[in-house]
């Protein structure tokens, strides 16, 4: 017995001397490299400010699936200076249910709070204490992410009884030794305090310049907290946090005056003599295109609004096929804008149609699109000169923080009524009139949201819900839409626009072909996990790294 006990006890001491002999060995000053890269992408964010969206959705188990069950949604400006925090953006209504939106944080009563600022902090894997007194590093393996060689790495804490520390893999692109994905969690939750698993990825804006961009977060099966909760009570959510807005300056126009050079031998024309102003008609159009002008500019410099770009080309194609088709000549000419939150709804300003990207994500098809610009388009002709009053510039001086509280455009339920008859009659005479089986299926699926499951998902913004705009209540008392059958469903969220954090240029997202969706598994309006295809940006030739005594 004394001698089993002395065997034992021996291979445990000589066990970790066997696991430390099959690790390949690592240069420690490559890690330190790393580490110390880790420090100089961590001080290179203090003076940025980016806006960081985070949408949350609950989940319920039901017969081995997940289904939305309840959502939290914040917009807020990242604070990456000293403590780490989310600045929310304060929403619209009444001054007591604005305070009750902002600090009620749970998804049920009693249960859990999401705090904005805990997924700001998952875009670091330790702001404060990663180096080697802290961590362990062991090499795993080479792994390519989309056209980056990254040296792949867990990384495991060595003090024990602290809390917050990163516990997880982090890959490493070979170039400059910059951690552009990490995946793990946050050690030390416990009843009152819980940390979520996340999967968080970086992009390169630039030589050297690496920025946060996506965020997933998830947990399916976690106990829930407090300790006045039973134990078989879970957590279930999954979570999508997305950075953009890193290259606000509102010290541009200076930059861009600076620039202006006076040709003093260019020739100067007077044309106050002339009558190129036009007459009343023409300066009232005036007139109301410098409103949209100021609300586009404010939402733009905000960082809520995407710059003009493809994605807009592609939504003013289909206004073009509607108005072509209806013999219509609306003028000034429609424009269509893009709002960078994922909320599904949209606006009208005068003849500036805003559509948010959120609702291009999820919309299934050209026709479904089709059907909400034609109601927005529907507006334009029938109460274009709603909001004029933004032609006066004071109305548009605030902070980008209180977009939401000062920008709103909403109709009465008649002009819905009436913008519902027009836009279904040019729907008729369009490329879309076979539509109908599309946008009903879509109302089924919307109207699954309502009206806890989507919440926040439906709530606007600055416009009004795609529940509206489409009508479904109203297509509710009709009764058969229930019974619509189509192949089409909903998308998840972020499967078609893809943000670029610096830029804030949308893009459609190309995808390979694929076999269409079992009904079992499609997720209308879900949460994905993100798997971005990464570039460097200039390309480099700069020779690959491996760590010492690893093979590729």
């Amino acid at each position: 017995m004394h001698l089993s006990t002395f065997v034992s006890l021996a291979l445990l001491l000589v066990a970790p001397q066997i696991r430390a002999a099959n690790e390949p060995a690592i240069d420690e000053r490559l890690v330190t490299k790393i580490i110390n890269r880790e420090h100089a992408v961590v001080e290179d964010l203090q003076g940025r400010h980016p806006i960081v969206e985070t949408y949350v959705q609950g989940l319920s188990s039901r017969r081995n699936r997940f289904l939305p069950r309840a959502d939290r949604y914040f917009v807020s400006q990242a604070e990456f200076s000293g403590q780490l925090r989310a600045l929310r953006f304060k929403p619209s209504g009444p001054e007591i249910w604005r305070r009750i939106d902002e600090y009620s944080d749970s998804l049920a009563p009693n249960s859990l709070e999401f705090v904005p600022s805990g997924f700001v902090a998952m875009a670091f894997p330790d702001d404060g204490n990663f180096d080697l007194r802290h961590y362990r590093f062991q090499y795993l393996k080479n792994e390519f992410l989309g056209e980056l060689r990254c040296l792949v790495f867990d990384v495991i804490p060595i003090a024990m009884r602290k809390t917050g520390l990163f516990e997880g893999r982090i890959w490493v692109e070979d170039q400059d030794l910059t951690i552009v994905r990490f995946n793990g969690i946050y050690r030390g939750s416990n009843f009152y305090r819980k940390y979520f698993h996340f999967d968080s990825w970086r992009i390169n804006a630039g030589p050297g310049l690496w920025l946060p961009a996506a965020i997933y977060s998830e947990e399916l099966n976690m106990p829930c907290c407090g300790i006045w909760k039973f134990q078989w009570t879970k957590i279930r959510f999954r979570a999508q946090t997305r950075f953009w807005g890193y290259n606000l300056q509102t010290a541009r126009p200076e930059q861009e005056l600076a620039k202006i050079v006076v040709d003093p031998s260019s020739l100067i024309q007077d044309k106050t003599a002339s009558s190129q102003a036009g007459g009343p008609i023409e300066q009232e159009r005036a007139w109301d295109r410098q409103a949209e002008d100021n609300v586009t500019d404010a939402l733009e410099s905000s960082g809520l609004l995407a710059p003009a770009g493809d994605v807009e080309k592609t939504l003013r194609t289909v206004v073009n096929n509607l108005e072509v088709t209806n013999n219509l000549d609306i003028q000034p000419e429609i424009r269509c804008r893009v709002l960078m939150t994922s909320t599904l709804e949209s606006a009208v300003v005068g003849h500036t149609i805003i559509l948010s990207r959120g609702l291009i994500d999820v919309l299934p098809n050209e026709a479904s699109l089709a059907a909400i610009l034609a109601r927005d388009l529907a507006y334009t002709e029938l109460d274009d000169r709603a909001y004029a009053s933004f032609s006066f510039a004071d109305r548009l001086i605030f902070g980008p923080r209180e977009s939401f509280r000062k920008l709103r455009f909403s109709h009465k339920t008649d002009q819905r009524k009436q913008a519902a008859d027009l836009a279904e009659k040019w729907m008729n005479n369009s490329p879309y009139k076979n539509a109908a089986h599309s946008v009903a299926q879509l109302i089924v699926e919307l109207r699954r949201l309502q009206p806890i499951p989507a919440y926040h998902l439906l709530q606007p913004l600055i416009g009004e819900s795609v529940y509206d705009t489409l009508g479904a209540v109203h297509a509710e008392k009709k009764g058969p839409v229930d019974q619509a059958d189509s192949e089409t469903h909903a998308l998840p969220l972020g499967s078609r626009v893809i943000i670029d954090p610096w830029t804030d240029k949308i893009t459609f997202l190309h995808l390979a072909p694929s076999p269409g969706q079992p009904d079992d598994e499609s997720v209308p309006f879900g949460v994905t996990p993100f798997m971005l295809f990464l570039t460097r940006e200039p390309r480099s030739s700069a020779a690959p790294l491996s760590p010492k005594g690893t093979q590729n």
